[in-house]
């Protein structure tokens, strides 16, 4: 029998270029009290930088506010865009978070696509995945060992002796992210419990991904696989006006998406090119609290996730509609 999975809220951190940012992360932070209240088990905040259209707000200064308002919440990266970062500050920051939420966090770590950050960031697409795996090995070195030596393209530590660490020993969570096949199989050797975002591929594509993902662990010899899974979700009066309530805000987000390019790192068979209406079948949950609910058991019999981190809101999406999704999620569909 499949075990009941947690749930975790993930702020919308993308605001539409003229909006008042001011009052929207005022409105986060209630919808992160009502998660708290709601019993929501984890609090998320998600990364990009230069992200036209959207004002985009970076996660590690959000989670840093939240912390007073998230009471015994765990609060996490979705995702941390590892390659772009310098590890040693990563890690200090990252150990500092960890610190004042006394030991709740949890690192997401995702590879990046989008070429105007890595230009952005100096980091050549070729190397793009070296760079990863040297930051993600850096940062936990750096919270784990007493003197680290260490020479790349980018970073070179001479017997340096780290100081701060994170409350969480050895160190905070890591979860990796990823779409492609190569991912999934790097996260089973790495020995790492994988984020599937369950809207970039459709449901018959997620339920590949799972198996796929959980052979690999089995070869690599890394015991029960870990999954958890981001979702769109929207609950709202009924199946259609739940639809209508969201269409005009997601299909903003997801043409940004494509534009961004981010149809290049998906699977072949996988596409943000297509109407909303054909978008949203097989990706988002949407409907009346009694189809989300039964969404949501769908998804939890073919995956079996550890955690469902639940996205509610999207570009230009009001807060009364977000707030009122959500007490239909608490009251109507979350165990």
């Amino acid at each position: 029998m499949t075990s009941a999975p947690g749930y975790g809220l993930v702020l919308c951190s993308q605001f539409t270029s003229d909006d008042d940012v001011v009052a929207r992360f005022a409105e986060q932070v209630e919808q992160v009290r009502f998660a708290r209240d709601a019993g929501f088990g984890s609090v998320w905040a998600t990364q990009h930088y230069l992200a036209d259209p959207f004002q985009y707000l970076h996660p590690l200064a959000v989670l840093s506010r939240i912390v007073p308002e998230s009471g015994d919440m765990r609060i996490g990266t979705a995702i941390t865009l590892m390659a772009l970062q310098n590890p040693v500050d990563l890690a200090e920051e990252l150990a500092t978070l960890d610190i004042i939420s006394g030991g709740r966090l949890t690192v997401g770590a995702g590879l990046g696509y989008r070429d105007t950050e890595f230009d952005a960031f100096g980091v050549p697409r070729h190397a793009r995945l070296r760079r990863f795996l040297d930051n993600l090995d850096l940062v936990r070195r750096l919270w784990t060992e007493d003197e680290v030596t260490f020479t790349g393209d980018a970073v070179k530590l001479d017997a340096v002796r780290p100081v701060l660490r994170p409350v969480q020993r050895p160190h905070p969570p890591f979860w990796l992210a990823g779409h492609t096949d190569g991912a999934l199989r790097r996260a089973a050797r790495l020995g790492l419990p994988w984020i599937a975002a369950a809207a970039h591929v459709d449901r018959d594509y997620l339920h590949r991904q799972v198996a796929f993902y959980r052979a690999a662990c089995e070869e690599h010899g890394h015991g029960e696989p870990r999954i958890q899974v981001l979702q769109e979700i929207y609950a709202g009066e009924s199946d259609e006006s739940a639809v209508e309530d969201v269409r005009a805000a997601m299909t903003v987000k997801y043409a940004a998406y494509r534009a961004w390019g981010q149809d290049r790192v998906l699977p072949p068979s996988q596409s943000f090119d297509a109407e909303f209406d054909k978008l949203r079948k097989g990706r988002f949950i949407l409907g009346s609290a009694a189809s989300c609910r039964a969404q949501l058991a769908d998804l939890v019999d073919h995956v079996a996730p550890e955690n469902i981190l639940l996205r509610p809101q999207w570009p230009g999406m009001p807060q009364e509609k977000v707030m009122a999704s959500l007490k239909r999620l608490r009251d109507e569909v979350l165990p």
